[in-house]
Protein backbone atom coordinates (compact mmCIF):
# COMPACT_ATOMS: atom_id res chain seq x y z
CA UNK A 1 0.00 0.00 0.00
CA UNK A 2 1.31 3.46 -0.76
CA UNK A 3 0.45 6.46 0.97
CA UNK A 4 1.53 9.67 -0.04
CA UNK A 5 0.97 13.11 1.25
CA UNK A 6 1.24 16.48 -0.28
CA UNK A 7 2.82 18.93 1.78
CA UNK A 8 4.37 21.79 -0.23
CA UNK A 9 6.72 24.14 2.06
CA UNK A 10 6.96 22.21 4.96
CA UNK A 11 10.62 21.08 5.38
CA UNK A 12 11.66 17.70 6.71
CA UNK A 13 12.78 18.63 9.78
CA UNK A 14 9.43 19.93 10.63
CA UNK A 15 7.75 16.82 9.98
CA UNK A 16 6.64 14.29 12.92
CA UNK A 17 5.42 10.80 12.00
CA UNK A 18 3.73 8.09 14.98
CA UNK A 19 2.53 5.02 14.91
CA UNK A 20 -0.49 4.22 17.60
CA UNK A 21 -1.80 0.83 16.81
CA UNK A 22 -3.25 0.83 13.43
CA UNK A 23 -3.15 4.56 13.49
CA UNK A 24 -0.22 6.39 11.09
CA UNK A 25 -0.61 10.23 12.49
CA UNK A 26 1.59 13.20 10.49
CA UNK A 27 2.30 16.44 12.21
CA UNK A 28 4.08 19.33 11.15
CA UNK A 29 4.45 23.12 10.96
CA UNK A 30 4.13 24.87 7.44
CA UNK A 31 5.92 28.17 7.97
CA UNK A 32 3.88 31.26 6.05
CA UNK A 33 6.60 32.13 3.49
CA UNK A 34 6.31 35.33 3.93
CA UNK A 35 6.47 36.20 7.20
CA UNK A 36 5.21 39.33 8.66
CA UNK A 37 2.04 41.26 10.24
CA UNK A 38 -0.44 40.31 7.17
CA UNK A 39 -3.93 41.38 8.93
CA UNK A 40 -6.36 43.20 6.64
CA UNK A 41 -4.18 41.12 3.71
CA UNK A 42 -7.00 40.25 0.99
CA UNK A 43 -6.21 36.72 -0.88
CA UNK A 44 -7.89 36.12 -4.59
CA UNK A 45 -6.61 32.63 -4.36
CA UNK A 46 -5.14 30.85 -1.66
CA UNK A 47 -4.43 26.93 -1.83
CA UNK A 48 -1.98 26.51 0.93
CA UNK A 49 -2.93 26.83 4.65
CA UNK A 50 0.07 27.86 6.90
CA UNK A 51 0.82 26.89 10.18
CA UNK A 52 0.38 23.85 11.98
CA UNK A 53 -1.38 20.83 10.90
CA UNK A 54 -1.85 17.21 11.89
CA UNK A 55 -3.23 13.96 9.86
CA UNK A 56 -4.39 10.70 11.03
CA UNK A 57 -4.70 7.51 8.77
CA UNK A 58 -6.41 4.42 9.65
CA UNK A 59 -4.16 1.90 8.19
CA UNK A 60 -6.36 -1.53 7.46
CA UNK A 61 -5.67 -4.93 8.64
CA UNK A 62 -3.36 -6.87 6.94
CA UNK A 63 -0.46 -4.29 6.52
CA UNK A 64 2.71 -4.14 8.74
CA UNK A 65 2.60 -0.61 9.58
CA UNK A 66 5.91 -0.85 11.99
CA UNK A 67 7.76 -1.89 8.66
CA UNK A 68 6.79 1.27 6.46
CA UNK A 69 9.44 3.06 4.39
CA UNK A 70 9.05 6.35 4.03
CA UNK A 71 10.57 9.04 1.42
CA UNK A 72 9.81 12.38 1.03
CA UNK A 73 10.81 14.74 -2.24
CA UNK A 74 9.67 17.79 -4.08
CA UNK A 75 7.04 18.77 -1.50
CA UNK A 76 5.47 15.05 -1.21
CA UNK A 77 5.48 12.38 1.66
CA UNK A 78 5.30 8.83 0.49
CA UNK A 79 4.98 5.89 2.56
CA UNK A 80 5.47 2.70 1.30
CA UNK A 81 3.65 -0.16 3.92
CA UNK A 82 4.26 -3.78 3.37
CA UNK A 83 1.17 -6.30 2.94
CA UNK A 84 1.62 -8.89 6.20
CA UNK A 85 3.00 -12.04 4.51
Amino acid sequence: MTILVELAGTRKEDLEVTVEGGRLRIQGDRPHPYPGNHAGTTHLVREIEFGNFETVLEVPQGYEIKKAKASYAAGFFRIEVPKQL
